[in-house]
């Protein structure tokens, strides 16, 4: 509803590298509910990054007013449109028009992208290998305000993926980079959630009907080997109910009426409550 809002009665579009066009109907009625009534939505179907060149598609992506990545596997994703005049196109609109994603969508939209290129990895064997073979960091597809520290994970909650998202922020800080950042963050959305985020000043409300998490560090691991279980200590963790449209700055990295709490990985395991105190 709230890309819809936006757009301001234009054009939105649905890009994915697998599925149908069963978004078209269901956001133009959406728009016909909640108004304005969008001019259009089209879903662009890529199964090859030849298709990034069609002119059609192109034209169709510059003339758009809200932009959705859907579903499905952010390899492809990335293999199909990383680099291309699509990415250009994108990232030229993002400080005028929204852009969201859900799933695999969701995932491209941080700096670094979990790519599942090879497989894809529960937490808990993440956490028992850091170094697993399916456990591949890369992407930077955009580069959006205030997410340049963030990767990001979805399935949250309903798949336990938290292991595998604080996993991901110990190989950050290690060796992902040739120059370790100075923080790394991971961002969890359950099903049914979205963080609506504010480019222009950091602010993000969450919406729907579970919850999300932030979860940032500081510091290098003291134990991150191959084929050796994380030990990893003082990672900073909030939890936002999108039942209270809870909200947070990521200019600050605060948030309101949120639930922060401190999470610890010993030999592999997490030994606080991993989605915080209930």
């Amino acid at each position: 509803m709230w890309q819809i809002g936006n757009a301001n009665g234009g054009d939105f579009v649905v890009l994915r590298s697998a599925g149908d066009e069963a978004y078209n109907n269901y956001i133009f009625g959406l728009s016909l509910a909640s108004g304005p009534k969008l001019n259009s939505v089209r879903t662009i179907l890529t199964k090859h990054r030849r298709a990034s060149d069609e002119p059609e598609i192109l034209d169709y992506l510059r003339k758009a007013e809200a932009i959705f990545f859907a579903g499905g596997d952010q390899s492809d994703y990335l293999n199909f449109w990383a680099g291309t005049e699509i990415q250009t196109i994108i990232q030229s609109k993002i400080a005028n028009v929204t852009i969201g994603g859900t799933s695999a969508g969701c995932m491209i939209l941080g700096n670094w992208i979990y790519t599942s290129e090879t497989g894809s990895i529960i937490s808990e064997e993440a956490l028992a290998n850091p170094y697993d073979r399916t456990l591949t960091i890369g992407g930077k597809f955009l580069k959006i305000p205030y997410l340049e520290t963030v990767l990001a994970d979805t399935h949250f909650v309903t798949r336990d993926r938290m292991g595998r998202s604080l996993t991901f922020n110990a190989r950050i800080m290690k060796d992902v980079e040739s120059t370790p950042p100075s923080v790394a963050r991971a961002l969890g959305v359950d099903e049914h959630t979205a963080l609506l985020l504010d480019i222009n000043n950091g602010d993000v409300q969450t919406v729907g009907v579970g919850t999300a998490y932030l979860c940032e560090s500081h510091a290098s691991p003291a134990v991150c080997e191959p084929k050796t279980p994380l030990t990893y200590s003082n990672l900073q963790c909030t939890r936002l109910d999108a039942k209270s449209r809870d909200t947070f700055s990521f200019a600050t990295w605060k948030g309101k009426n949120t639930v922060a709490y401190p999470s610890n990985i010993v030999n592999g395991v997490i030994t606080n409550l991993p989605y915080g105190p209930v």
